[in-house]
């Protein structure tokens, strides 16, 4: 961590100078991971099971995360067959499909499996450090992210508008659950609901020096997304019928 106490101020005056050559193909906008049970960051040692992660920088969170969300959207994956990874991600609608997302569907050009995710670009306020992260459901997680995004949508300001989606910091909790094979897995659940709580109203501050410059990438950002760690499906994290152990 760097020495905050010694003048930076200097710094304010070349913010961003020296990245003019740097665009959209040398970086990649990290992932906030849930290291599962057979993900390659516990087996290794790395990270423990349960635990958010940071999938460039392999920092550990622990398992619960305070988050702010600058921007919403919902895209497709494609997986190789066999667990074999991510094959790309696509706007909504974007590639010939069959089936539909209820069903299951399929690349019509490839036969693979498209998902469609819910996609968050967060930042965490108590790791600013790791700038901008992009947060994706999964299968097992969907119900729990869809209870959060209701708590979202309904969400309404002390002078009872609707608050925009950046306006709150929530947090998002760990909880074992189990798929229809009876394997465990983790989610965003406790005891089978939702853990995702309101914490915070936003500070003006962060709304200025943080939402409003990621609303303005938010489109690229997301594009941009690290691949490598999200060809990870560790293990199959389709909910059973009852999340008790």
């Amino acid at each position: 961590m760097a020495d905050t106490n010694v003048d930076l101020s200097f710094l304010e005056g070349v913010s961003e100078n020296g990245f003019e050559n740097m665009g959209a193909g040398e970086i990649s906008t990290p992932l906030l991971l849930i290291a599962q049970p057979l993900s390659k960051v516990v087996t290794d040692d790395k990270v423990k099971a349960g635990h958010f992660y940071n999938s460039i920088t392999g920092e550990d969170y622990g398992d619960e995360v305070n988050v702010i969300v600058c921007h919403f959207d919902k895209m497709w994956y494609e997986w190789l067959p066999e667990q074999g990874g991510l094959a790309g991600r696509y706007p909504v609608g974007s590639v010939p499909v069959n089936g539909d997302k209820w069903s299951g569907m399929t690349n019509a050009e490839t036969g693979n499996k498209i998902e469609e995710k819910y996609v968050y670009l967060v930042y965490l306020p108590d790791h600013p450090e790791a700038g901008l992260m992009v947060f994706a459901s999964t299968g097992g997680n969907m119900k729990y992210l869809k209870g959060w995004n209701t708590q979202m949508k309904y969400l309404r300001t002390p002078g009872g508008r609707q608050a925009p989606v950046f306006a709150a910091i929530w947090s998002l909790k760990i909880g074992k659950d189990k798929n229809k094979a009876g394997q465990p897995y983790f989610s965003c659940n406790e005891a089978g609901k939702s853990s995702i709580k309101f914490v915070a109203w936003v500070l003006k501050e962060t709304y200025d020096e943080v939402i409003l410059p990621a609303r303005e990438v938010a489109s690229n950002a997301i594009a941009i997304a690290d691949m490598r760690s999200d060809e990870d499906k560790a293990v199959d994290d389709t909910p059973a019928e009852s999340s008790d152990f």
